[in-house]
């Protein structure tokens, strides 16, 4: 075929001529949809108006310039040099209604004004925009909070970057920041970070507290799951002390492993046996139910590598600590095996949205990414609920953008009017 169009010029060896000549076109004809979500919440103005700065020079608005990492971060342009991209996109900045977008110096320059302090509000105008979106979860009784951590591995010499547990890049600096997430419907509640030399369960009373105090008032009955690493009798004394149903996994210590053997076990199906004991650790007032769900192991079969598993004479074994007692143990487990789904949440957060990359030198300035990528993981939920429909089963965020976002288009104009051509066939 020596001709693909009638306007297209084509060379004698039959590839097509490249020219740079075209004109209004973009790459991302679907953010149009994604911005008129963004619009209709408020996100700009409520940036705008909870972010203040003692003193601040510039041509971009605070709100513009939040929003406009935002967009970066739903595009999955993570870094600050990425957002190139959308500086030199004039038709996505005539879609956003934008009269320009901000340079990767002004980004850098920016995020270096934020404090802690002021980086936690960007967390609490995603609380408020939760609030907004969940109707105050009015209609709600019962939430379960999702404890967990993630390490955050650093290439530089980043302030308060430490060197801590970190099993992917020993000996590396890290960040290690706690999140929490509402189980129900998948949202970022809130989260705190740390240097990467904290261990899980340091400071995880006060981030309790700090989650608690971010529920509705409405909210009567509170259930916790939590990993090993929240596996800590100071904590487990608050959450009791508040009245919180929880199921935490149980680092299995030496003592605890003795008992494994002395359980009387039941066979719950698929190979699964499930028993329980009490136990009370060291300084304890009180023992403590624990719950023990052990599965044969196949012969030839990989051995687990979840550090939550322990494998004695042909079995592994998982236990999980409660206070739930009017729960069955295989109940307790389904119960807590469902917190799996925070796991994918942060690896939608790394994967998804940049949680995984140190944006600046400064701290604050990473307090501020890390929220405003929580922020962008909560716009993308409610924007698979709310527009798209997907409420028990969601997308990644590789699916959404690269059938609704990333879009070639071309910007033409009729009489008075703007038109986005998008292709026939998409």
């Amino acid at each position: 075929m020596n001709r693909i169009m009638a306007k297209e010029r084509v060379v004698n060896n039959g590839e097509v001529e490249t020219r740079f000549a075209g004109k209004n076109l973009t790459s991302v004809g679907g953010m149009k949809l994604f911005h008129k979500f963004v619009q209709k919440l408020g996100v700009e103005e409520a940036l705008g108006q909870r972010i203040k700065f003692p003193r601040r020079e510039g041509n971009y608005k605070t709100g513009r310039v939040l929003v406009s990492l935002l967009y970066a971060l739903a595009l999955d342009l993570n870094r600050l040099l990425d957002t190139a991209r959308l500086q030199r996109d004039e038709v996505f900045q005539k879609l956003v209604g934008f009269d320009g977008y901000p340079h990767q110096s002004t980004f850098s320059r920016f995020l270096k004004l934020f404090s802690v302090s002021i980086a936690q509000e960007i967390g609490e105008t995603s609380i408020s925009l939760l609030s907004k979106v969940r109707n105050d979860f009015k209609d709600w009784t019962r939430l379960t909070l999702d404890f967990d951590s993630h390490i955050e591995t650093v290439y530089g010499n980043q302030q308060r970057a430490k060197v801590g547990y970190n099993p992917k890049k020993p000996g590396r600096k890290s960040f290690h920041p706690l999140l929490c997430f509402v189980g129900e419907t998948r949202d970022f509640l809130w989260g705190r970070f740390r240097p990467g030399n904290r261990y899980t369960g340091q400071g995880a009373v006060r981030f309790l507290e700090e989650c608690l105090k971010r529920l509705p008032a409405g909210i009567k009955e509170i259930f916790l799951r939590g990993d090993s690493g929240f596996f800590d009798d100071k904590f487990l004394k608050k959450v009791e002390r508040r009245g919180i149903k929880y199921a935490i996994a149980v680092k299995l210590y030496a003592p605890i492993q003795k008992m494994l053997e002395g359980v009387s076990y039941r066979n719950i199906g698929g190979g699964v046996e499930a028993g329980e004991f009490y136990y009370q650790g060291y300084k304890w007032k009180k023992a403590r139910r624990m719950v023990v769900i052990r599965e044969e192991i196949k012969e030839g079969a990989k051995g687990k590598k979840q550090p939550k598993l322990f494998e004695l004479k042909g079995y592994s074994y998982q236990v999980i600590v409660t206070n739930i007692e009017e729960w069955s143990p295989e109940e307790i487990w389904h119960f807590y095996n469902q917190r799996a789904c925070v796991e994918n949440m942060i690896k939608e957060g790394m994967m998804g949205y940049g949680l995984d990359v140190a944006v600046s030198h400064y701290y604050g300035a990473n307090v501020a990414h890390f929220f405003l990528v929580m922020l962008a993981y909560n716009l993308m939920n409610w924007f698979k609920e709310g527009i798209l429909g997907q409420r028990k089963v969601k997308r990644m965020a590789k699916w959404i953008r690269e059938r609704f976002f990333y879009i070639p288009g071309k910007l033409i104009r009729r009489g008075r009017r703007w038109i986005l051509n998008l292709p026939l066939n998409w």
